[in-house]
């Protein structure tokens, strides 16, 4: 557990409207300093406030991470939408913003990240909050592009810079509750391999910095919808891909192979419109960097 030290230099953080689900049991996976609790042991909503399973330091390089991974650092772009996507992203996960009238296969966190900052009593821009339905309000790119200068996406700009802490807080509550999500979608004889590969990855001192990354990078891999010929890519992808190690501190590097492994499937199984060939290599580097992370 935390230090009272810790506790007071870290800001509570209230999950009830979060979780729908919760496991059986409760998992202790952190090792080494890293204690991600699984504290989610009945199917009732949290009602009281969460302490962040992560000491002061620790959130904050993983928040750095996280903002270099995906924004590179830079805070023109925390408000993003990528050419060949049909939505914008934002924060420093890249949560994606659906406009009206658009559905897409990957999930839609944007509008759950400002509820859960709402609940944390921080103050939403106020044109978001006086949008009749909380939807992307730019119909094209193009209407995003030309948005850029405006004083709305300056407000929400530094909206998003401030509260970086909290986002990777919410980043962090992705995770818990992952695992039992991971193994209720696949045959029972397979869940002792899953959850023994992903035991050994988060013992690792890097371990769960990496999970963490990878599922806000590329998801769980539980929907069908984040498929293209049958194959995800995943989290749960990348555990089914990776081999168990002679040795339990050579796991990080099998779970980097295998994420490699698992994205070049993905390249080559995307169709022609969404070509993604490009981006593969900024992706394995991404990946690589789980080896060495350090603040």
């Amino acid at each position: 557990m935390l230090s009272k030290s810790h506790k007071d230099k870290i800001p509570k953080i209230s999950v009830a409207y979060y979780f729908t689900s919760a496991p059986e049991d409760i998992l202790r996976i952190f090792a080494l300093g890293f204690l991600l609790l699984w504290i989610l042991a009945s199917p009732v909503l949290a009602t009281s406030p969460l302490d962040t399973p992560m000491t002061a330091d620790e959130l904050g390089c993983l928040q750095k991470m996280i903002f270099f991974n995906e924004c590179s650092g830079k805070k023109e772009w925390l408000t993003t939408w990528n050419p060949d996507e049909a939505f914008p992203s934002f924060g420093i996960g890249h949560f994606i913003w659906y406009p009206a009238g658009t559905k897409g296969p990957y999930k839609e966190l944007f509008p759950e990240l400002l509820s859960f900052l709402e609940v944390q009593k921080e103050p939403i821009p106020p044109w978001i909050t006086a949008l009749p339905e909380r939807v992307a309000p730019w119909p094209t790119r193009e209407a995003f592009l030309a948005d850029l200068p405006s004083e709305r996406m300056t407000t929400l700009r530094d909206f998003l810079e401030k509260t970086q802490g909290f986002q990777a807080q919410f980043i962090i509550l992705r995770v818990e509750g992952i695992l039992p999500r991971m193994l209720a979608t696949i045959p029972e004889t397979e869940r002792p391999a899953i959850e023994l590969k992903f035991k050994e990855i988060a013992d690792d001192p890097k371990g769960m910095f990496a999970l963490i990354d990878y599922v806000n990078f590329k998801g769980e891999g539980i929907l069908e919808s984040e498929r293209t010929k049958g194959q995800g890519w995943g989290l749960l992808q990348v555990l089914q891909e990776m081999r168990l190690p002679e040795k339990k501190e050579a796991a990080l590097e099998e779970f980097v192979r295998a994420a490699k492994k698992v994205l070049e499937n993905r390249t080559r199984n995307a169709p022609p419109d969404k070509d993604c060939s490009k981006r593969l290599r900024g992706w394995k580097a991404r990946i690589k960097n789980y080896l060495k992370i350090s603040c």
